[in-house]
């Protein structure tokens, strides 16, 4: 293929303009949710890493090499772009049933695409942003945030059947969790407006017991202790000069 990391530059640039004027109506990110899922998979997995390295926590606070002993987490993650209109990443499963525990993204707008393998996402709509006493509490001084299930999400990067792109908002399927069906999958985030972090939530009952649509309360906690990335090699693009308005 010619040039594959040119042609990944042109569409991150695209979408770096497109989130520059992003006013979050729904045509604006159903713009960009059709260049991310139009995009040709096939670029992306030139880029496929074949090694790891250590690194420590979370994929949304700093990343940065350790010296630990500890084995490798089996999923990796790779900072691609960041400027202050949006942020694109990306991770690896190592193999199936890793999971990126229970998240959110404040004020996010997001599209993920898989483009090889497959993942389970199980979301949850919040119903209430503010910290009104009717839709939030305080335990132990973190809230417990009002929300509604939405559901399991299988997206996968293999052929031309079944979805391998989704998109979430600042409140309908926001806080989620992405379990790897297959060995060597891989997918990428486009985040807009970028945050600056996120917050992780206990795991609710399993999905069994839950029906679509059932409201529930989710507790907020710190970032758990044994969710660590690897850092994963792949292209990685300096802030674009974008013309103005």
């Amino acid at each position: 293929m010619e040039n594959p990391t040119r042609h990944f530059q042109m569409m991150l640039r695209r979408i770096a303009m497109m989130a520059k004027r992003f006013d979050g109506s729904p045509e604006s990110v159903n713009i960009i949710h059709s260049v991310v899922a139009n995009f040709d998979s096939s670029i992306l997995r030139q880029f496929l890493p074949n090694r790891f390295s250590r690194v420590v926590h979370t994929m949304f606070s700093s990343v940065v090499p350790t010296t630990t002993n500890k084995e490798s987490s089996g999923i990796q993650y790779a900072d691609i772009y960041k400027d202050e209109f949006c942020h694109v990443n990306a991770f690896g499963f190592a193999h199936a049933g890793l999971k990126i525990p229970l998240h959110d993204h404040p004020g996010e707008h997001a599209v993920m695409k898989v483009f090889q393998g497959a993942v389970r996402i199980r979301s949850f709509t919040i119903l209430e942003e503010t910290f009104d006493e009717e839709y939030w509490e305080q335990e132990d001084g973190r809230p417990r945030l009002l929300v509604r299930y939405e559901g399991e999400t299988v997206l996968s990067g293999g052929g031309s059947e079944g979805r391998h792109s989704a998109a979430l908002g600042p409140n309908i399927g926001n806080i989620h969790e992405v379990v790897s069906l297959e060995p060597h999958t891989y997918f990428c985030d486009f985040f807009f407006p970028p945050a600056a972090s996120c917050n992780y939530y206990r795991p609710p009952p399993p999905s069994e017991s839950l029906h679509v649509g059932q409201t529930l309360r989710l507790q907020q906690i710190r970032s758990p202790a044994d969710f660590f990335c690897d850092i994963m090699e792949f292209p990685q693009f300096q802030k674009f000069n974008l013309p103005g308005e």
